[in-house]
C-alpha cells in the first residue's frame, strides 16, 4: 500500500487537498487506486480502514465501486418503478441535483465521511442557507445512502445513520407552517361563513381527519351515506396528474361520517346531480381540483369571511386529531381514521395541538369537582375546545335538523 500526492489545481503552494490511495487486491491480483479528498490524516485513515476489510474479506474491489452521482441515478429509477408520488420525488431531485451531486456526485460512496458532510452542511448555514432546506438535504442524502446499503450493498453502512438534524435558532428561525388546531367556536364560524358547495369540503375535513388529497380523489360510489361511511383508497397527485394509492398501507381505510356530514354531502349531491363514477368535488368540468386553486378560491376567502385565524387547511386536520382526543378517544382510533400506522404519532405530532384542548377539561373538572359552573378560558384569544364534536355546525344547520 502507497499514498501519493495528487494536488488540485486550486491548492496553495504546499498544500496538497487531494491523495491517491494505491491498494493491493489479492484476489484480482492487481493495484487498484483511490482518491481521498481531504488531508494525508484522512487518506492513511483510509488506507487502514481498507486494509481491514482485506484482512476480513469484505473489501470490495475498485470495479465494482460506485459515485454518489451513480446510487443517486439508482435510487430515483428504484422510486420511479415503486411509483413513489411525484412531490417525493421532485423533492428528491431537487435536492439531489440542487445540492448533493454537485458537491459529492464525483465521490465514491465508501470515501463519504460524516465529518465531510457537516462541515459542508455547516458553510450551507453560514451562506445564509435555511434551517429547513439543510435537515431535507440530510434526509434525502441518508435515504440515497441506506438505498447503497441495502438495495445496491457497495457500502457497508450508511454513515449518515445517527446524524442528527440541526435545530432552529434565533439567529436561524427558518419557515413556519401557520398550522395548529381550531377551536370550536372557530369551527362554527367557518361553517357559518362556508357557502353550500364549500361546507361539505370543510365540514368532511374537519369531522373525519382524512386529507384533502383524499378527499379530492373521492367519487359518489366511495362514500355510503345510508351507512354512514366512506372508503379511503386512494389520492389525488396533483403534481403527476393521477391518483395514487394513500401514502401509507395504513391510509386505506373506511371512515365514518356523522350524521351532520352525511346531510351536508346529501346536500351537495343533490346539487351536482353526482354519478357513481363522478368525483365529490370537483371542477366544472368534471376534472379533479387542484388543491392550490382550493387554498386560493375558496379557503382563504372563507377564512377571512370567518374572521378565524388564518391557519393553513390542513389545520383541519390537527383539529380533528384534537377535538377526538380531548373527547377521550384513543389515539389508536383516532390514528385508524387519520390513517396513521402508529397511534403514537397522534399524540407525538398533534401534542402542540391538544394543550388549549385539555385546559378546558381542566376547567370543568375542577368546576364540577367544586360546585361551580365552569368558566370558559381565553386562550391566544380564542375560546377552547367545549362542546362534543357532534355541535360543531352552524345555527342555521342546527335548526333545520332539529324541525
Amino acid at each position: 500500500m502507497a499514498i501519493v500526492k495528487a494536488p488540485l489545481k486550486t491548492d496553495a503552494a504546499g498544500k496538497c487537498t487531494r491523495w491517491r490511495v494505491i491498494l493491493y487486491n489479492p484476489a484480482t491480483h492487481k493495484q487498484e487506486w483511490h482518491t481521498v479528498n481531504g488531508t494525508r490524516r484522512a487518506a492513511e485513515a483510509f488506507e487502514r480502514e481498507q486494509d481491514t476489510r482485506l484482512s476480513k474479506g469484505t473489501y470490495v474491489a475498485k470495479a465494482e465501486r460506485l459515485t454518489i452521482a451513480q446510487i443517486a441515478e439508482s435510487f430515483l429509477k428504484e422510486c420511479k418503478a415503486r411509483s413513489r408520488r411525484s412531490s417525493t420525488l421532485a423533492n428528491y431531485e431537487s435536492v439531489l441535483n440542487g445540492h448533493i451531486l454537485p458537491k459529492f456526485g464525483t465521490w465514491e460512496a465508501g470515501t463519504v465521511r460524516k465529518s465531510d458532510v457537516r462541515a459542508w452542511l455547516g458553510e450551507l448555514l453560514e451562506d445564509g442557507k435555511s434551517v429547513e432546506l439543510v435537515n431535507r438535504i440530510i434526509r434525502v442524502f441518508k435515504t440515497v445512502l441506506f438505498h447503497a446499503v441495502a438495495e445496491l450493498e457497495v457500502v457497508e453502512r450508511n454513515v449518515l445513520l445517527r446524524f442528527k438534524p440541526y435545530e432552529r435558532t434565533e439567529a436561524s428561525p427558518g419557515k413556519r407552517v401557520n398550522r395548529a388546531a381550531f377551536a370550536e367556536e372557530e369551527v362554527q364560524r367557518l361553517l357559518s361563513a362556508a357557502r353550500p358547495h364549500e361546507r361539505a369540503l370543510i365540514g368532511l375535513l374537519c369531522f373525519t381527519g382524512i386529507r384533502p388529497g383524499e378527499a379530492l380523489a373521492l367519487q359518489w360510489k366511495h362514500a355510503d351515506l345510508t351507512a354512514g361511511a366512506a372508503r379511503i383508497c386512494r389520492t389525488w397527485d396533483c403534481r403527476g396528474k393521477m391518483f395514487t394509492a394513500p401514502k401509507t398501507e395504513a391510509g386505506n381505510r373506511t371512515v365514518a361520517l356523522s350524521g351532520w356530514v352525511v346531510r351536508e354531502l346529501e346536500a351537495h349531491k343533490e346539487r351536482t346531480g353526482g354519478e357513481p363514477e363522478t368525483l365529490i368535488f370537483a371542477t366544472n368540468t368534471g376534472r379533479p381540483m387542484n388543491p392550490s386553486n382550493v387554498r386560493r378560491d375558496i379557503w382563504t376567502k372563507l377564512v377571512k369571511r370567518a374572521g378565524v385565524r388564518p391557519l393553513d387547511m390542513y389545520s383541519l386536520r390537527h383539529t380533528f386529531a384534537t377535538f377526538g382526543r380531548v373527547a377521550g378517544e384513543s389515539a389508536f382510533n383516532v390514528a385508524h381514521a387519520m390513517g396513521h400506522s402508529r397511534s403514537t404519532l397522534v399524540d407525538a405530532v398533534y401534542a402542540h395541538s391538544l394543550q388549549s384542548g385539555m385546559a378546558s377539561v381542566a376547567e370543568r373538572v375542577t368546576a364540577r369537582a367544586l360546585g361551580e359552573q365552569p368558566k370558559l378560558r381565553v386562550i391566544e384569544g380564542q375560546r377552547d375546545v367545549r362542546r362534543s364534536l357532534e355541535d360543531c355546525q352552524p345555527r342555521q344547520g342546527k335548526e333545520k335538523a332539529t324541525g
